[in-house]
């Protein structure tokens, strides 16, 4: 329960602010760099939100601006009636994931949402209709034909991953010749690479009760998520393999190159403590990639 505590406190805190971040650094900024890489723009473009989560913001932000969005993820992704939807989390990903999703829903969608739209401009709830749904299986994760779409994209979503190859093959296969994938991937070495909720915003609000970089260190307050632990370099060679690699650069909290995450509190002591990992890895939040597939 102190798992459901502590993102209890993370929503009541940070709702408008993530909401926020999903527009203007999430969808604002991937538009902007796929822009400066040639790609052409969203509209009528059949595009997969890989990884969409179930707030599905990215996607609901793309077909508002006139894709065609498939929106795919290995968790129940809730659209219909709670009790149904909660009934339908316990089956696939157990108890504690549900009530982490009920308690976003119910005490905290609403005003997320209600950001959300405020700072995009435009009502996006309405285009939930024009969105293709798909909930992955887990002997089947990619349930789609091969290529199918203009444009994949994933956000915090590598990171989770456990076959990273497969995953990069299931890419190469999903895209149209010419197509491009844009990935945002949470460094699993940065500060706030272990995923846990008190270090979520770690130059702004760092963390009392959890040591910095406690994840690479003694690793005295666990979460439950998976993390495959990858490098840069790993993530590089295994996407390398598959496409051609336009862009892969360190990204600070806001999702822009050249700021450092958590500088101020990578003090001596704890960087002798971490010395066997590059800086930039512990300082870098995220990692840019975009690939493209060759005609």
């Amino acid at each position: 329960m102190k798992e459901v505590t502590s993102i209890y406190k993370h929503h009541l805190s940070f709702t408008e602010r993530c909401a926020e971040h999903d527009h203007n650094n999430t969808f604002k900024k991937m538009m902007r760099d796929l822009h400066a890489v040639g790609y052409k723009g969203i509209k009528g473009q059949s595009i997969l939100d890989l990884g969409c989560g179930t707030r599905y913001s990215l996607a609901l932000q793309l077909a508002a601006n006139g894709a065609n969005v498939t929106a795919l993820d290995v968790d129940y992704i809730i659209t219909d009636w709670l009790p149904l939807s909660i009934y339908r989390i316990i089956k696939k990903g157990g108890i504690l994931r549900a009530i982490k999703a009920a308690v976003r829903r119910i005490l905290f969608d609403k005003r997320y949402y209600r950001t959300l739209e405020k700072v995009a401009g435009q009502s996006l709830l309405n285009f939930r209709k024009k969105i293709t749904f798909v909930v992955a299986e887990a002997e089947k994760l990619y349930p789609l034909p091969d290529e199918s779409f203009d444009l994949i994209v994933a956000i915090a979503v590598l990171e989770h991953v456990t076959d990273v190859r497969l995953f990069a093959s299931e890419v190469k296969r999903m895209l149209k010749p010419g197509g491009y994938f844009y990935a945002i991937i949470h460094n699993f070495y940065s500060l706030s690479g272990g995923h846990h909720p008190e270090w979520a915003f770690p130059d702004e609000h760092p963390s009392k009760i959890v040591p910095p970089w406690d994840h690479l260190r003694a690793n005295r307050f666990p979460v439950s998520a998976y993390l495959n632990k990858l490098r840069p370099e790993q993530y590089l060679d295994i996407f390398g393999g598959k496409l051609q690699i336009i862009i892969f650069e360190g990204r600070d909290l806001n999702h822009d190159a050249g700021g450092l995450e958590g500088e101020s509190l990578l003090t001596k002591e704890i960087y002798q403590e971490l010395s066997q990992y590059p800086k930039d890895h512990l300082l870098n939040r995220d990692w840019c990639m975009i690939g493209f597939k060759s005609e």
